[in-house]
């Protein structure tokens, strides 16, 4: 793959230029776990806390006792920047995947996570969940260049209960040159789910922005 520049931040720059390819991502955040909250903190990365803002938004009707038996996935949880901020909130059911087994691994020593699990790729995220499983589902950092095909907004969505709220981060970048939209359209239409709130163009880490959407999922199952 021919490199693009997309970052002033080198490892965010890496990051963006992967290739997609599952073992190629697994093993350069295997290689960044260790420092990868401090590394983000120097940059800015407010991502999670936007995202945690936003589903406290969106559950503020609910009491502490309904919150804390809600099952909550973390897609992509990396070191669990994301799961801190839901703890926050009050959620205690939360579970965790990633690609990366170091960033997962430090995400269990959080304390926080019911589960954390490493090397799950999120296309293929149905062979360890059940569809249908859960109340809430947050997805930070990873509809990002690089990484993961719109598509799997799709296997979110099989993922989730009916009435689910499922809160996604998408880099601009990454919205501009796919078909992302053209995917959530197509849920949306289906009646799979329904727009219920988009943050667009809100400061997400260094210099880059990212745009945060929250869809409701109106229907469970395959389309």
């Amino acid at each position: 793959m021919t490199k693009k520049y997309r970052s002033e931040h080198q490892l965010v720059d890496k990051a963006l230029n992967l290739d997609g390819d599952p073992e190629h991502i697994r093993q350069f955040y295997d290689d960044w776990a260790k420092n990868y909250d401090k590394d983000v903190a120097d940059i800015d990365y407010v991502g999670p806390r936007l995202v945690g803002e936003l589903v406290a938004k969106h559950t503020d009707s609910l009491d502490e006792e309904v919150k804390a038996k809600l099952n909550v996935l973390d897609a992509g949880c990396g070191t669990g920047l994301v799961g801190r901020e839901l703890h926050r909130s009050g959620f205690t059911q939360i579970d965790g995947f990633d690609l990366s087994g170091e960033m997962a691994e430090q995400a269990a020593h959080s304390g926080i996570y019911k589960s954390a699990i490493g090397g799950v790729d999120i296309m293929k995220a149905e062979d360890h969940y059940a569809s249908g499983s859960f109340d809430i589902i947050v997805c930070v950092g990873v509809f990002t260049l690089g990484h993961v095909p719109p598509e799997a907004l799709e296997v979110l969505v099989r993922l989730a209960r009916k009435g689910c709220l499922v809160f996604i981060t998408t880099r601009t970048q990454y919205y501009d040159e796919t078909n992302y939209q053209d995917v959530a359209d197509r849920l949306i239409e289906s009646g799979r789910m329904k727009l219920v709130e988009s943050v667009e163009r809100a400061h997400y880490i260094g210099g880059s922005r990212s745009h945060f959407w929250v869809y409701r999922v109106d229907a469970t199952g395959r389309s």
